[in-house]
């Protein structure tokens, strides 16, 4: 696939309710090469959500055909994409999601040894990346003392800290005020594009949107051409 990332073809997702089918996705097209930056945009309602938890293999699709990295989805199993997704993929979500019995710093780590990894292997480079995101006074500190935006931090270093092949990020800023949504924002994309990461970002505000190498609108289910 020469480069690509994302390789989807003709993909539809339906939902079933009181024996009647509804269609969210209609036939979807799309290719993401490796370290692209894309942003999807489009009103509340047409799916975005949903198209971004099936690229991230948290969600099932009806029909057609979706490989990451050359590996055909429909072929593996729940377990499989379990570990496909600790692996390869970071999410950043409007809400933090933090868990808030475990420190700033076990909460980036948590990943880390999820995969794998020591526990002395993922604080070390938990409190790395920490130290690097100006959040090094507040390793030991748990989540509700921290202000939105510096949660948002914790929340971005924990999805690179398996340093993925993908990111992806579902209206990442909704929460913070325009200061701050505005230095966050910033300040991802800079770690994406340092680390040659892909990105994949769905967002509400066009001044965002309009960061991305490549823009798409999602409408009535599908791109709009």
């Amino acid at each position: 696939m020469n480069n690509c990332l994302i390789k989807i073809n003709n993909l539809c997702k339906n939902y079933k309710y009181n024996n009647l089918y509804f269609s969210v996705l209609k036939n979807i097209q799309l290719e993401v090469k490796q370290n692209d930056i894309l942003s999807i945009v489009g009103p509340s309602g047409v799916g975005k959500t949903t198209l971004l938890n099936i690229i991230g293999l948290l969600d099932s699709f009806t029909s057609g055909d979706y490989y990451f990295d050359n590996l055909e989805v429909k072929k593996i199993n729940n377990n499989q994409k379990n570990i496909f997704r600790n692996k390869f993929i970071g999410f950043v979500h409007q809400f933090f999601h933090l868990i808030p019995e475990l420190t700033v710093l076990e909460n980036v780590a948590l990943p880390k040894m999820i995969k794998g990894q020591t526990k002395k292997e993922s604080l070390d480079y938990a409190f790395y990346l920490l130290e690097t995101f100006g959040l090094k006074d507040r390793v030991y500190f748990k989540p509700h003392y921290l202000s939105g935006g510096e949660q948002q931090r914790v929340s971005i270093a924990r999805a690179l800290i398996n340093k993925p092949k993908l990111i992806i990020a579902d209206e990442m800023t909704g929460n913070l005020d325009e200061n701050t949504a505005d230095e966050i924002f910033d300040f991802f994309i800079n770690e994406i594009e340092k680390n040659s990461q892909t990105l994949i970002y769905a967002t509400h505000n066009l001044k965002y949107a309009n960061r991305a190498h490549k823009k798409l609108e999602l409408t009535q289910g599908n791109f709009i051409k």
